[in-house]
């Protein structure tokens, strides 16, 4: 089996001290690709610098919504040359371009680290930045499904969504089975997580029931979420199989189909050839 962890943080310190020998377990459970998904310009570019001459690691760059507050007039223009000079780098190295999805971007209203406001107003300037990149985007929705979904809806409206592949994917989704049709219209998949794995995930598993195979991405978004039976120690890739088998139970699926199944969603998400 194959599968492709779509949303992990393994470019940060938690890593440092085995960072290779994460990638080594994950292989040899069958993840063989890893996106890196940047929260803040640094963050990003640790997560380019990683991935650029290593094609098992893909990136997607951004700010997150805890430090939209970070965001100024010169960022558009320093991640767009973030993402060029990246996948010219990944092409001179022999690989497939690395940096191919935008995010995590969003809105967060549980923790509200950046000012509401000021949220919205750097999620729509990424939304529209992507739109100019030609790139997917990873949304980060957290206690604020209204407001996030009349952003998108606004983006779709206007424009800023493929009308040729996914427009992105709402990643760790925590929201109800009935935002999920909502999100799909739009054109997004889901990606859900260790917490479908978990003894009272009663609305995460009713909420992975209503979503079509075809719009189904699996994450481990380490070092957080551990799915069980390693609940209570720092996430990572290798984990990411816990997760399959549990949502192929719920579907009543074989595990190796939903892996193969999950992992051409995240070629098809990310607009990569299948090589392996």
């Amino acid at each position: 089996m194959i599968w492709f962890d779509t949303h992990a943080h393994i470019h940060g310190q938690e890593f440092s001290d085995d960072f290779s020998d994460v990638l080594t377990r994950a292989r040899t459970t069958g993840v063989t690709r890893i996106l890196l998904a940047g929260i803040d310009e640094p963050d990003s570019r640790v997560a380019c610098r990683l991935a650029v001459d290593n094609p098992m690691l893909y990136v997607s760059v951004g700010i997150h919504p805890h430090d939209a507050k970070t965001w100024d007039h010169g960022s558009a223009d320093r991640f767009a040359k973030l993402v060029r000079t990246t996948n010219d780098m990944a092409l001179k190295a022999g690989r497939d371009r690395c940096v191919v999805a935008y995010g995590e971007i969003g809105l967060d209203f549980y923790r509200d680290f950046s000012p509401r406001d000021v949220q919205c107003t750097v999620f729509r300037k990424q939304l529209e930045l992507a739109h100019e990149l030609d790139l997917p985007v990873i949304i980060h929705m957290r206690e604020a499904t209204e407001a996030t979904l009349k952003m998108l809806r606004e983006a779709y409206e206007d424009g800023l969504f493929s009308k040729d592949h996914p427009a992105g994917v709402v990643h760790c989704y925590s929201g109800s089975a009935e935002t999920v049709l909502p999100l799909l219209k739009l054109g997004f998949m889901l990606g859900f997580d260790g917490p479908i794995t978990y003894d009272n995930a009663r609305k995460p598993i009713e909420a992975l029931a209503a979503v079509p195979i075809d719009s189904l991405v699996f994450e481990t978004d380490a070092p957080y979420l551990t799915p069980h039976p390693h609940r209570g120690k720092r996430n990572e890739p290798s984990y990411l199989p816990f997760i399959g088998k549990k949502a192929a139970e719920v579907l009543d699926m074989d595990v190796e189909d939903i892996a193969a199944q999950t992992t051409a969603n995240a070629l098809r998400l990310f607009r990569l050839i299948d090589n392996q």
